[in-house]
């Protein structure tokens, strides 16, 4: 079972009503969601919404004394989600799908009185730049604040591991400083995965989009865009066994957010990036799928049937929910700032790192999936039982972190913080 049993409760409330949940998309990471949320005291039942409901019912069947509802759903009919949401009363709602759903689930909340969660948005487009459907996170923010601020709900965007738990890394590492200049999110993983050829540890399709697009970030004060596997290229020193690794920007809704969140930018924030440790194999890849633009959502017309490039080229991947047991390695995701404290040049690294292996033996899902679901799902029972009091749309940075900081480790996410001072004599 995910997380620790004996600290479901600890510091549940009881003049806290029961609420219900809603999962939709119950593949690795919603069934990571899902079991968390069953574990919580504050829930009464879990509702699993997906197209193909294989996984929710093989999560209900394991699970002692099941409270899951399963249902089949399509994540972009909002009037059917808006009539599941009412007829279940669902307090949160956690969209565990491609980012192409946000919207429609954005929308069946609003009109059922539900907060929402997700893990990721659209890949980020600049005032001005036309794109087909756009949906990218200050998108979200702009059609639906307004909306989820007169139905006194918060809808959290990006609440999975990277972007997420790093947002809120960095406001906790900001709140601690008098003053900042940087903030560099780094992501590595030395996993190896047995038996395939090529495997990817979370959804190929988003992994795939993200090392083909142009990354965004922020340099001077002002966001600037760069060639995909070209950019910001660096190596850096990650914590043992990760060691050093080759780092490139890559397009992440963090590189751009955090150098641009006003309270960053009143204390000096003028950097942010996103950096991801990517194998020289992976970079050929993703660069032969870009030259055959085979990385693209845009449909394209084979032997009369309309299909998504990058779909296809991802169709015959293992499903990152199996892979599990085949994985060996380590992962470090975290979250370095640069700044002053008491005119002290002040340096927090703060991050999260683990074993694939023995967070498969010990919760039964990969490390990948355990790292994105344990957030979202903390961070609907904070919501519920009234510890995360804001309201809007807004990406982690905009959370008070204390509270999640202070549950992060036991939920079964374990955080590390290094903390580098340099004074002048």
């Amino acid at each position: 079972m995910l997380g620790n049993d004996s600290l479901s409760g600890e510091w549940e409330s009881t003049e806290f009503f029961m609420a219900n949940a809603m999962v939709i998309g119950a593949g690795g990471v919603g069934s990571v969601i899902g079991q968390r949320l069953h574990e919580y005291d504050c829930f009464d039942r879990i509702v699993l919404a997906d197209m193909d409901p294989t996984f929710a019912r093989k999560l209900a069947e394991r699970t002692p004394k099941s409270r899951f509802v399963i249902v089949q759903a399509n994540a972009m009919d909002t009037d059917q989600l808006t009539a599941l949401m009412k007829e279940h009363h669902v307090k949160v709602t956690c969209n565990a799908c491609v980012c192409q759903t946000n919207h429609s689930v954005m929308e069946a909340c609003v009109r059922a009185g539900s907060h929402y969660l997700d893990m990721a948005a659209d890949i980020y487009a600049p005032p001005g730049v036309k794109k087909q459907n756009k949906n990218s996170y200050e998108t979200e923010i702009e059609l639906f604040n307004e909306r989820f601020l007169e139905k006194d709900l918060a809808g959290i965007l990006c609440m999975g591991m990277d972007p997420g738990a790093v947002n809120v890394f960095a406001r906790w590492a900001m709140d601690r400083l008098d003053t900042a200049s940087s903030i560099r999110v780094l992501d590595a993983d030395n996993a190896e995965v047995r038996g395939y050829r090529f495997a990817v540890l979370f959804s190929p399709e988003t992994f795939f989009e993200e090392l083909g697009a142009p990354p965004y970030y922020v340099r001077d004060g002002r966001v600037v865009s760069g060639k995909p596997l070209e950019t910001e290229v660096e190596w850096v020193r990650f914590p043992e066994p990760i060691g050093l690794q080759k780092t490139y920007a890559v397009a992440h809704e963090e590189g751009v957010s955090l150098g641009i969140h006003p309270p960053f930018v009143e204390k000096g924030v003028r950097y942010s990036v996103f950096k991801y440790s990517v194998p020289d194999k992976v970079v050929n890849i993703s660069k032969t799928l870009q030259l055959l633009n085979l990385d693209s959502w845009k449909k394209i017309r084979v032997d009369g049937v309309e299909v998504a490039p990058v779909r296809v080229a991802s169709a015959s991947l293992p499903k990152p929910a199996q892979l599990g047991a085949t994985v060996d390695g380590f992962s470090c995701v975290g979250t370095e700032v640069r700044g002053t404290k008491d005119r002290k040049r002040v340096e927090y690294f703060v991050y999260s790192m683990d074993s694939h292996r023995e967070t498969y033996e010990k919760y039964g899902y990969s490390l990948t999936l355990v790292q994105t679901g344990i957030p979202p799902a903390l961070t609907a029972r904070l919501l519920v039982t009234g510890k995360i009091p804001e309201r809007g749309v807004m990406m982690p940075e905009a959370l008070d972190p204390e509270e999640l900081m202070a549950n992060f480790s036991r939920e079964g996410l374990p955080i590390f913080v290094e903390k580098r001072e340099v004074e002048r004599l």
